[in-house]
């Protein structure tokens, strides 16, 4: 079963109050609204809309805005990227869905409210021809050593574990084992991924964790469900590239290892992405 299908299947069990951030793109803003909309016809949950006057009345004026649809509610706020993050705890807010606010605005607040200077976040991806994978490291920061990349990978199996899903784990390097000795670069991803790869062995003996060395496909082919590019830089790319040029899709990312559920998604996303992202928010937020 495709991995959104298993998603979906828990989140129609839970009744989650989803937050979410209207920016300062007016389309965009129409565009989280209508993914809502879609959402709410399959689920239960309950979406709170946090943005400024403008972006909510730029909402309520525009010919997508149901009038009648009492489980889409508004928070005015003046700074919602702060006051989004406040309601976790004050106003029963279960999960964040970060929609069109910009990612520094979102990613300060995030790291202020958790207190944390590291992030992992794990996207939801899917091929052209329809393959779902979870897929990290997303941010170019992110991953940088051995010793971050066996943390992520261990707080990926933790999530797939809680949507009780058996891992099934790709290591990327930036070559073939056969590439040895062309480049000092290359030889280091090649032996970090070696080493990630024995480590997580040790730790995880029953899973299935295997080094794809460069070949990405071979990680579809062989159907793995979590592919870990080598570092941020080039995880990346292969996100813009799959996504942007590629005819493939996001459903959003979690940002693991919190005691929240909070959700990534592009602030120019698809429909698909913020759809996709509620559904994640509803599954793992109740």
């Amino acid at each position: 079963m495709p991995i959104l299908e298993i998603i979906k299947s828990i989140a129609k069990n839970h009744e989650a109050i989803i937050g979410i951030c209207l920016g300062d793109l007016e389309d965009h803003n129409k565009k989280v609204y209508e993914a809502s909309l879609q959402f709410l016809k399959m689920y239960q949950s309950i979406i709170v809309l946090f943005g400024n006057e403008k972006a909510i009345q730029d909402i309520k004026r525009s010919s997508v805005y149901d009038i009648h649809n009492k489980r889409i509610e508004f928070t005015k706020s003046n700074e919602p990227e702060e006051t989004i993050f406040n309601s976790l705890n004050k106003n029963g807010i279960h999960a964040i869905v970060r929609g069109n606010m910009s990612s520094s605005k979102f990613l300060a607040n995030l790291k202020k409210k958790f207190n944390i200077s590291e992030i992992f976040r794990l996207a939801l991806m899917e091929t052209y021809d329809g393959f779902q994978f979870f897929y990290g490291p997303v941010g170019i920061d992110e991953c940088k050593n051995i010793e971050s990349k066996v943390s992520f990978v261990n707080k990926a199996i933790e999530e797939l574990e809680a949507l009780n899903i058996i891992p099934k784990i790709s290591i990327l390097s930036g070559g073939r084992l056969g590439d040895l000795g062309r480049d000092s670069q290359v030889d280091k991803s090649i032996n970090n991924a070696k080493e990630v790869v024995d480590l997580l062995k040790k730790q995880h003996p029953t899973l299935e964790i295997n080094h794809d060395e460069i070949l990405i496909e071979n990680a579809i082919y062989n159907k793995s469900n979590v592919i870990i590019a080598p570092e941020g830089i080039s995880g990346n790319l292969i996100y813009r590239t799959l996504v942007h040029l590629g005819g493939g899709k996001a459903y959003g990312a979690i940002y693991m290892g919190l005691d929240k559920v909070i959700i990534d998604t592009s602030r120019v996303g698809k429909p698909t992405e913020i759809y996709g992202a509620l559904v994640l928010a509803s599954a793992l937020g109740h």
